[in-house]
């Protein structure tokens, strides 16, 4: 791990990728920082064009991107009470309060401190954890693949989305879309119906940029002319005159930041869990252990340090599982996955054995970007008011426009495109329809490693089934598959009565 750490140093600290990673941190901000848009649309949008960079530098800066948003979202939360992104609703409970009382100025610090400190221990978690991880990783046959692989998809489409069983159909839709294009033994043609810009699947960069990014402006776009939308009509209520926040406070909410950043850490590195997760489960222990004389919910600087904490760990711990077996535990990470891909890499146990220099200069970088989430954060919020200020009916088809440029760049083809708008209208319908399409998109990137797992699996074993329960590791995770299964039926049963 050392000689790996050594050789990174000299691919992290170059003026090309600090540079980029300034512009990933601050476009995450503006993203962040606007209601209902949130940084995982910046970095869809951004996949195709980082096909030209060296992919230290790319997908530092698609990173780099979900940072600035994280601590984004709650510049909004805390001035308006509108969260950016979801996770940084438990943010605006006690920051929104703070404002009313005059205090944003603190708010907003401790928001700052807590999303650089709960990143940092996510990621030095991720340095720390990635290679005995993937050693372990090695050992896994293809049995234990599929078997690992199934669970994740079976999770993520439980607990993703509005409805389990909504979440397990759009899996299913992302798995039948995974299997278009060659078969990956026999090298015949499956469900192209001729079409021979098939031949090689459904490109991912169309599809993400369709699902996440098109469909995203339609809804926005609907919601503005529905007279909906949720943005700033004036300038926040930010005073700049305000007294910072001290050293000793943030001292006195060093351990709500320290739990709120564990509790993020682990919940991230568990597929399907989230960022939102981590921030309740955070906030929820700063309210439960909150001394008598600092009621967390009244506009208390812990219920923000622990929520900003928990949310922002997410950021390195949902890498740990995309890294060491190549599964994205969200939608971040599945957009970063479409960026190795792109790339030519697949993450897994064996991308850290044979490219470890690059993955650990990943990860240094992170770290390296972290200190420039904070230098850069102050700078941020004397300029946030007017980033909340841009009518949206002026942004969205802007952003619809860098998509569509975006998807030719980096395919050269107009059929593309046609697919980006096919998937931006599916996309649109099912989150009209309840439907959330993030299973459908992280099931087509791992589809093809469930099926690579099963059919090596059973030409091991000459067809027979038994290969999967006859194996310690797979089945105990078939077991784990199961048992998820019998209680999400079960809890359906139960809200029906």
């Amino acid at each position: 791990m050392l000689d790996n750490i050594i050789a990174a140093i000299g691919l992290v600290f170059t003026f090309q990728s600090l540079a980029f990673a300034c512009f990933g941190v601050i476009v995450g901000f503006v993203f962040g920082a606007l209601p209902g848009i949130g940084g995982n649309v910046a970095i869809g949008l951004l996949i195709p064009f980082t096909f030209y960079l060296d992919p230290v530098v790319a997908i530092v800066c698609l990173l780099a991107i979900g940072k600035g948003a994280s601590f984004g979202g709650s510049v909004p939360a805390i001035l308006l009470n509108m969260p950016g992104t979801s996770q940084a609703a438990f943010t605006a409970i006690d920051g929104y309060q703070l404002t009313r009382q005059g205090k944003s100025k603190k708010a907003l610090h401790m928001a700052l401190y807590a999303s650089v400190l709960g990143d940092l221990l996510s990621d030095v978690t991720l340095l720390l954890v990635a290679a005995p991880l993937a050693m372990v990783a090695l050992k896994i046959g293809p049995p234990e693949y599929a078997a690992i692989v199934f669970l994740a998809l079976l999770v993520i489409g439980a607990m993703v989305g509005s409805s389990p069983v909504k979440g397990l159909i759009s899996a299913g839709l992302g798995l039948a879309l995974g299997t278009v294009g060659r078969d990956l033994f026999t090298n015949i043609e499956r469900f192209t119906f001729g079409v021979r810009q098939l031949e090689g699947g459904v490109n991912v960069v169309p599809m993400l940029l369709g699902l996440l990014v098109f469909s995203e402006v339609l809804v926005q776009l609907r919601r503005e002319l529905l007279g909906k939308g949720v943005h700033a009509d004036g300038a926040m209520k930010f005073d700049a005159n305000s007294p910072p926040l001290s050293g000793r406070e943030l001292r006195k909410h060093l351990p709500a930041i320290l739990y709120g950043g564990t509790i993020g850490t682990i919940v991230g590195a568990i597929p399907g869990l989230g960022a939102t997760v981590g921030a309740f489960l955070a906030y929820s222990e700063a309210k439960r252990t909150a001394p008598a004389d600092e009621p967390v919910g009244r506009g208390s600087l812990r219920g923000i340090a622990a929520a900003e904490a928990g949310n922002s760990a997410g950021t390195g711990a949902n890498l740990i599982p995309l890294v060491t077996l190549g599964i994205p535990g969200n939608v971040e990470a599945a957009l970063v996955l479409g960026a190795f891909m792109i790339h030519g890499l697949t993450p897994g146990p064996f991308l850290m054995q044979q490219q470890g220099p690059l993955l650990y200069a990943i990860f240094i970088s992170l770290i390296a970007a972290n200190l420039l989430l904070l230098l850069l954060g102050f700078g941020f919020l004397r300029l946030a008011r007017y980033t909340l200020m841009i009518n949206p009916r002026i942004l969205l088809p802007i952003i619809l426009v860098i998509s569509t440029f975006g998807t030719y760049a980096a395919t050269r083809q107009l059929f593309d495109v046609v697919v980006m708008l096919v998937f931006g209208l599916v996309g649109y319908a099912m989150r009209r329809a309840g439907f959330s399409p993030i299973p459908m998109l992280i099931a087509f990137l791992l589809g093809p490693i469930l099926e690579d797992g099963i059919r090596r699996s059973l030409l091991m074993s000459g067809g027979d089934l038994l290969i999967f329960f006859e194996r310690p590791i797979s089945l105990a995770f078939i077991a784990l598959a199961m048992i998820s299964l019998f209680l999400l039926f079960r809890r359906m049963a139960k809200a029906r009565e």
